[in-house]
């Protein structure tokens, strides 16, 4: 079974593929075995370590005719575990299947573990330095392979789906898009700082009952605000959904070769 016969499958969990992309509900977080050896690194063995702890998952888009980056902003992840290296596994077989590249850079750590800031004063403490993490990723990436990225979205799961909305509903980053699944943060936008309004998709796991409601409102709020958008709502739990991930990738790029369209 190939790749793309495999995406037509709705999901894949934690520990095993079924199709070709979902992540573990948050839900079982706190079920995943902490190790007794203490931490493990960041990043899995199979992939690329960047400068601070961001993890480059190469799905051999180099050379295909439009060359697509997604930053990935995890959900929340235990401490002492190995979590964070199962994502990247099933984020790197998604890369592989859709033909793109992904960033997955490790969130604040909490007391309660890994997860994204979640109040605007801590992510105005904290994000320039991590967006700042991420764009020299980018630029490092870009550099030594010698072709610029055509694309760069932005997209967050769960805890990292509150944070992008945050960031998507101020205009923070000068990036092509966003993507959320599982979760959103319905707020009006802000004059400042700004960098460029772009596209956000919200994909909306209708049975998840922690953050339907949010996701929807997240939509709401973004079309109050003028910022286009578009959203697609899936009988699905708390997770990153096959149908989600593919109508976030089509919408996206095709608003972003619109707008360069347009230069």
């Amino acid at each position: 079974m190939t790749n793309r016969s495999t995406w037509s499958s709705r999901l894949f969990l934690v520990a095993t593929i079924v199709g070709a992309l979902a992540l573990a509900p948050a839900r079982s977080e706190a079920k995943q075995p902490a190790k007794a050896s203490g931490p493990s690194p960041w990043c899995a063995p199979e992939v690329e370590t960047l400068p601070g702890n961001v993890c480059y998952l190469d799905g051999n888009s180099k050379n295909a005719s439009r060359r697509t980056l997604v930053i990935f902003l995890h959900g929340a992840i235990a401490k002492n575990t190995n979590w964070s290296q199962n994502h990247e596994r099933m984020m790197l077989r998604v890369a592989k299947a859709t033909n793109i590249e992904i960033l997955f850079p490790q969130s604040p750590l909490t007391e309660a573990g890994y997860v994204w800031p979640g109040s605007l004063e801590k992510q105005q403490a904290v994000e320039q330095e991590l967006i700042d993490g991420w764009m020299a990723a980018k630029r490092l990436v870009e550099e030594r392979d010698g072709r610029p990225f055509d694309d760069v979205f932005v997209m967050g799961f769960s805890s990292g789906a509150y944070f992008a909305s945050s960031l998507a509903m101020r205009g923070r980053l000068d990036v092509d898009g966003y993507a959320v699944f599982a979760g959103g943060q319905p707020m009006a936008a802000r004059p400042s700082p700004i960098e460029r309004f772009s596209p956000v998709f919200v994909g909306i796991c209708a049975n998840d009952e922690t953050t339907a409601a949010h996701s929807r409102a997240f939509l709401g709020s973004l079309r109050a605000a003028g910022i286009p958008s578009a959203g697609n709502e899936q009988p699905v739990g708390h997770g990153v959904d096959a149908v989600h991930f593919n109508s976030a990738l089509a919408f996206l790029r095709k608003k972003n070769k619109a707008r360069l369209a347009m230069r």
